[in-house]
């Protein structure tokens, strides 16, 4: 009869990011500095902290940083594992969780306000375009598509990834 050897959990060693970078790097690695990482990560601490007893868990700004580099870099999530001492796995359910949070009403309604009313609209065009000088248009952005089978280069912007330019 076999005796089964229960393997013990081993712990990746984690690095303390705030501590490691200056704001610089940070900016270049979480498209944050450490003033606005620590201000995200307060505004939703509440709601990313885990409960105290689990053993080895992620705090907040871990979790934050985690998702800010995944957001920033588009790396794979076994990458981020790795510069961050945890597993794929865990960066996966991170990211997701972090995103829930960011994503809800009371958090999304501090920071976006959509124009309600024609008037409202119309205001925000003139102030657009008195500021850019380009008419009919309150903002645009790029958003991330996955590469087109056809005629795959002309979908790349400047920053060498292939978006869909929205206009609002």
């Amino acid at each position: 009869m076999a005796v089964r050897v229960r393997r013990l959990r081993e712990f990746k060693t984690r690095r303390d990011f705030l501590v490691e970078y200056k704001n610089d790097e940070l900016i270049r690695r979480y498209r944050m500095d450490m003033g606005g990482i620590v201000f995200v990560t307060d505004l939703v601490r509440h709601l990313l902290t885990s409960p105290p007893k689990r053993n080895f868990s992620i705090d907040a700004e871990m979790k934050i940083a985690i998702t800010l580099r995944f957001l920033a870099t588009g790396k794979m999530q076994l990458c981020s594992g790795d510069d961050f001492g945890v597993s794929q796995l865990t960066v996966s359910r991170v990211v997701v969780e972090t995103l829930d949070v960011l994503s809800d009403p009371h958090i999304v309604q501090r920071f976006v306000s959509m124009p309600i009313s024609q008037q409202e609209t119309q205001r925000h065009k003139r102030q657009f375009h008195a500021l850019a000088g380009f008419p009919g248009v309150i903002d645009g952005t790029h958003v991330r598509i996955l590469a087109p089978s056809q005629d795959e280069a002309e979908f790349v912007n400047r920053k060498n990834y292939h978006p869909i330019n929205t206009e609002l």
